[in-house]
């Protein structure tokens, strides 16, 4: 009997974290709508690599890289033409489909209408609503003094809108665009001295999606 309960336990377990790692199946998405379909292209055999620091600071780029050691597929179609690859769990966006520099992200937060991340400063920040030289006082000045090995390393925090495909950085002045749905979450977030600060609006973020 206890052999018999142990054997459905084992199951169940293994059940479970099978359906845990098959959260996005494994694959390359061409598309955000293959994404959202769970419908992956193929897997054109690439391996993910978790990026160095020492490779960051050099080169620029984002966290993780996606490799193939078929010569058939080109670099260029890994870094520039797919949306977005999983391992079998996780999610990872390709952030030159958003010009948040090179290489993909992994998604940290998702909902029914969001997915939230973090990845490397706009190639294009006029497409989010600043300019350069707003690095001085955004989120502390983050990027303001650093050199650009750095700045390479700086992770800001993002959305994506399912619905309009588009990607909004988050900052202190429109954080409530997304808390606000938790009254509870913006009185916690009014309280923090350092609203302005990239690890307080990403641990809102996450709390946010988590939620919701």
């Amino acid at each position: 009997m206890r052999n018999t309960i142990l054997v459905i336990v084992c199951i169940a377990l293994n059940y479970a974290l099978s359906a845990q790692t098959e959260l996005y199946p494994h694959g390359i998405y061409m598309d955000l709508q293959e994404v959202l379909n769970k419908a992956p292209s193929g897997d054109f055999s690439v391996e993910l690599e978790k990026r160095s620091t020492g490779k960051i600071k050099m080169n620029g780029g984002n966290d993780y890289q996606i490799n193939s050691a078929d010569k058939a597929v080109k670099k260029t179609f890994l870094l520039k033409d797919v949306y977005a690859y999983s391992e079998g769990s996780d999610l990872y966006l390709n952030c030159m489909k958003y010009e948040l520099q090179a290489w993909y992200t992994k998604v940290e937060g998702e909902n029914n209408n969001y997915f939230f991340f973090k990845a490397g400063i706009p190639m294009n920040p006029k497409r989010y609503g600043f300019q350069s030289s707003d690095l001085s006082s955004m989120f502390g000045g983050v990027g303001a003094a650093f050199g650009a090995a750095k700045r390479a390393m700086i992770r800001l925090p993002y959305v994506l809108d399912k619905e309009s495909q588009e990607v909004v950085l988050v900052t202190d002045k429109n954080i409530r665009d997304y808390i606000g749905t938790s009254q509870q979450l913006v009185d916690e977030f009014d309280k923090e001295e350092e609203k302005n600060n990239v690890d307080v609006i990403s641990s809102y973020l996450l709390k946010w999606i988590q939620t919701k």
